[in-house]
């Protein structure tokens, strides 16, 4: 339990999984239209004789309504950014809670605590379990009193059991039945996107690596997204000599230099043949200092290769997000510019570029 209580959030990760995959606009089009139906739910209610009967009541389920009609809307403005997304599902789960409250029958404001399962799916699909958990708190606080309307009201314990078994069974069991799934997927896709020979990520995992990287917060002031290219030299002549089992194993061996010389958060990837790229959110100085080591590393292994390396490096302002992919394949080719530089230039060395731009 502890394990899963401290899984991240999975916001970032999976709209990077539906962008990858040109999935985000049905996504959007089918959340803004499944809240939108829900939104009806409340105003429908107003001419039941179950639904609101005192003016108060009556109030509180238009304001549900409404407010969950216009929380539908975001989504038709794009994709939203984690803290919409969570705001998104706040007022959802205040919608439903108010709904429920105002009805005159007991029994079918208990049976609307079903409706939170929706919202704790969603947040078993992009947040934190710290968010399925406050969902599912409030959907039994609305549980409880609801029953206890219904005891009052009728004296049937056993129908208010009933139908309060359905709706914590609903609110436990969707959630965690997409959570372990979605997480499960996370596991196999990190696993999927991995190089077999060197165990480092290839180009889509070194870019959803990226996006979690700029999601992470706070950001201090002065701090920069490195991106260093690195490209064997003359690494053809070493597969000409020694056969390309050797070749394999002086990969291996530059894969675990960089693993080495990294800082612990560094996205790390082979784009392929003799060519590695390394990002991070660091001072430029120390991720400079990184390069340094890289470059001597390589050349201090047993296969006498060596590397050209070129790094961009753009500052990053506090709060303010990077446009993602968008900018981080500027900093690629800007950092694969001057790894060509390098290696123009003879080889075995480090150019590095600045970007004062700052994106946002």
């Amino acid at each position: 339990m502890l394990t899963w209580w401290r899984l991240a959030d999975q916001f970032d990760w999976f709209s990077s999984y539906l962008y990858d995959r040109g999935l985000q606009a049905q996504w959007r089009l089918a959340i803004f239209a499944f809240t939108l139906a829900l939104a009806t739910v409340p105003l429908a209610m107003l001419v039941s004789p179950f639904g609101p009967d005192t003016t108060l009541t009556v109030a509180v389920a238009v304001v549900a309504g409404a407010s969950a009609a216009a929380a539908s809307t975001l989504w038709l403005f794009g994709w939203p950014t984690r803290r919409w997304s969570v705001v998104y599902s706040i007022v959802c789960s205040g919608c439903i809670a108010a709904t429920c409250l105002s009805q005159s029958s007991a029994y079918g404001a208990l049976m609307g605590c079903t409706v939170f399962a929706v919202i704790g799916g969603f947040l078993a699909y992009f947040h934190a379990p710290s968010h399925v958990l406050a969902n599912f708190a409030l959907a039994m606080g609305c549980a409880v009193v609801s029953a206890a309307r219904l005891v009052l009201g009728t004296g049937d314990v056993a129908l208010a059991v009933s139908a309060g078994l359905i709706v914590v069974a609903l609110n436990i069991g969707v959630p965690f039945g997409i959570f372990s799934l979605v997480h499960a997927l996370r596991r196999d896709l990190r696993d999927s996107d991995r190089d077999p020979l060197t165990g480092l990520g290839n180009r889509r995992s070194f870019f959803n690596a990226v996006g979690e990287l700029l999601a992470a917060q706070p950001r201090e002031i002065g701090v920069r997204l490195n991106v260093t290219m690195v490209d064997l030299d003359r690494f053809k002549r070493l597969n000409d000599t020694h056969g390309h089992a050797v070749g394999d194993q002086a990969l291996v061996s530059v894969a675990a230099v960089l693993q080495e010389h990294c800082s612990p958060g560094a996205a790390l990837a082979r784009l392929g043949g003799e060519e590695f790229v390394i990002a991070d959110i660091d001072l430029a100085a120390r991720h400079r200092a990184a390069a340094e080591r890289i470059r001597q590393g390589i050349a201090a292994t047993r296969f006498g290769v060596t590397a050209s390396l070129g790094s961009a490096s753009a500052a990053l302002r506090p709060g303010v997000p990077v446009p993602h992919p968008e900018f981080v394949e500027r900093l690629v080719g800007i950092a694969d510019a001057a790894m060509y530089q390098s290696k123009r230039a003879g080889g075995d060395r480090v150019e590095h570029r600045w970007l004062d731009e700052q994106p946002g």
